[in-house]
């Protein structure tokens, strides 16, 4: 059995939705320069990098991190689909939905983007996912928990308004979270499970998470 990161380390160069540059790292102390050890100093919005959104993102009264115990996290029947997006593309999976195993618990959608991350095109021009995929697959996929993807929001940049839609029928209506900004380019189709680790933060309404396939 194998092992792959699903997740991107987040450093002062990585992308944010809308060309954001809120991420500051700094070294905050220094062996080199004679402090008794190193540390770092990190300033960054909770939604950034390969990060996950909960329910309260888009509703007051939505779920926060405390509301999921720790078996939640581990994905038993996660399903990799392949689907080719163009740029500023609205996903509704309306073909491929039957494909898609009906006990999926986690849903991968590879399509490819991830190719220009690093250039505007990544925020600026990204696809984004139909507000109407989620009943589909909350139907389809009864026990589905979470789906992520290899584009930087659920919201297309250039489709805001039905991003926000899209964003609250995942989220609140159908209780489907949701991971953005996930490193898929080597994942085999492989997979046995998938673990999915968030960051710790008390009532948080998102934050960066640590996701490890195991694979054949």
């Amino acid at each position: 059995m194998n092992c792959t990161y699903l997740s991107y380390f987040i450093n002062n160069d990585t992308p944010q939705y809308g060309g954001d540059k809120a991420i500051d790292i700094q070294q905050r102390s220094s062996i080199s320069k004679g402090d008794s050890s190193n540390s770092t100093l990190l300033h960054l919005p909770n939604h950034v990098g390969t990060h996950i959104d909960f329910p309260k993102h888009f509703g007051d009264q939505g779920k926060t991190i405390n509301d999921y115990d720790a078996g939640f996290w581990e994905f038993t029947q996660p399903f990799l689909l392949d689907y080719q997006a163009d740029a500023e593309e609205v996903i509704d999976l309306a073909v491929q939905l039957e494909s898609i195993p009906k006990n999926t618990d986690f849903l991968l959608i590879r399509t490819g983007f991830k190719r220009f991350r690093g250039q505007e095109k990544y925020w600026n021009n990204n696809p984004g996912l139909a507000p109407e995929l989620a009943e589909r697959l909350r139907i389809h996929c009864p026990k589905l928990k979470a789906v992520g993807f290899d584009f930087i929001s659920l919201s297309g940049y250039q489709n805001r308004m039905l991003g926000r839609e899209a964003h609250r029928e995942f989220l609140n209506k159908n209780d489907i979270l949701i991971i953005e900004d996930m490193d898929l380019q080597h994942l085999p189709e492989s997979i046995v499970k998938v673990m999915a680790l968030p960051l710790m933060i008390d009532q948080v309404d998102g934050c960066p998470i640590t996701v490890i396939a195991w694979h054949e």
